[in-house]
């Protein structure tokens, strides 16, 4: 049974129409991952600035979202094994309940989540999910949101969602809402490895990232907009992962185990735990795959380099 969290519209407020704008689809949300991730400094919120290359990656969470008229509520659980919980705090009942308040709609809406991209790694599923959220259910309303007004709903549910929105490579900038295209993003293989320790976001920018020595600045060639293998390869970076790695031994072994398997490069995603390696292609990605052993967990991915792809499977 689905535990729901009820929001009630005003008065008024316009029901789910009867038609084939309700019903129920199946999507899928990608994960990201962060070629360069510096922190350029702090607001005066306490919100990090930040200045990152983002791609969304090929693997995925998989969404099955319903909707019917009747009494206005959010069921949300998630399905098969995983550390992340359904209910009322999930980010993708959160992104549904913010569509209906923008929306003033009478209609319930269930949501199955079925996790593949692990949590606490950096990838940023819970965000992308909520942004499938974002994309899908006011269609399933028989209703249009703009992409502008679905960037700052997202805004407003954490700093990856307006990625996840966007949907492609990008240079994100500010707290992570403000987007920039990257365009005829370079075709790249990639073998994410994911160890079993997981790093709290809150601990990474609390106790990793020490001075913001990142306001020096680096090689900046994979910020233009036509960027070359080479170029990114050079110029990966992640602020987070020297304080990380010397924290949690498993990030400095996965990066100097992708080393060693031939990757042109190595970086930690995000606030970690997930470490990249870039290849030559995808058959040396999953020729590296094979000599990843548990407890590890490792993922081949390809950047996906176009405009988001349809909402519907």
């Amino acid at each position: 049974m689905l535990a729901p969290s009820v929001y009630t519209p005003p008065p008024g407020g316009q029901t789910c129409p009867v038609s084939a704008a309700c019903g129920r689809v199946t999507v899928r949300a990608p994960a990201k991952v962060n070629l360069i991730f510096r922190v350029v400094g702090r607001r005066s919120d306490g919100y990090h600035l930040i200045e990152s290359l983002m791609v969304p990656v090929s693997i995925y969470d998989e969404l099955e979202i319903a909707v019917r008229p009747g009494v206005p509520r959010v069921a949300c659980r998630v399905v098969g094994p995983s550390e992340v919980k359904g209910g009322p705090m999930n980010l993708a009942a959160q992104a549904a309940r913010r569509v209906l308040a923008e929306l003033n709609a009478r209609a319930a809406v269930e949501i199955k989540l079925r996790k593949r991209i692990p949590a606490g790694a950096g990838l940023g599923g819970g965000s992308s999910d909520a942004a499938a959220v974002l994309r899908v259910l006011p269609r399933l309303l028989g209703r249009r949101l703009g992409q502008a007004r679905l960037l700052e709903l997202g805004a407003a549910l954490g700093a990856d969602v307006p990625f996840f929105v966007f949907g492609r490579p990008a240079v994100a900038r500010g707290i992570g809402e403000q987007l920039e295209p990257v365009a005829d993003f370079p075709p790249l293989a990639l073998l994410v490895t994911v160890p079993p320790a997981r790093v709290p976001t809150a601990w990474a920018y609390a106790r990793a990232l020490g001075s913001l020595t990142s306001k020096k600045r680096r090689n900046t060639r994979a910020l233009r907009p036509r960027p070359t293998l080479a170029g990114i390869v050079e110029a990966l970076h992640n602020d987070f992962q020297a304080g990380v790695g010397r924290a949690f031994d498993d990030v400095p072994r996965l990066v100097s185990t992708l080393r060693g398997l031939g990757a042109r490069g190595v970086v930690m995603s995000g606030s970690g735990s997930a470490v990249v390696g870039v290849f030559e292609s995808l058959r040396k990605a999953r020729e590296a795959a094979e000599a990843i052993a548990p407890p590890d967990l490792a993922f081949v991915a390809r950047v996906l380099r176009g405009r988001p792809a349809p909402i519907w499977r």
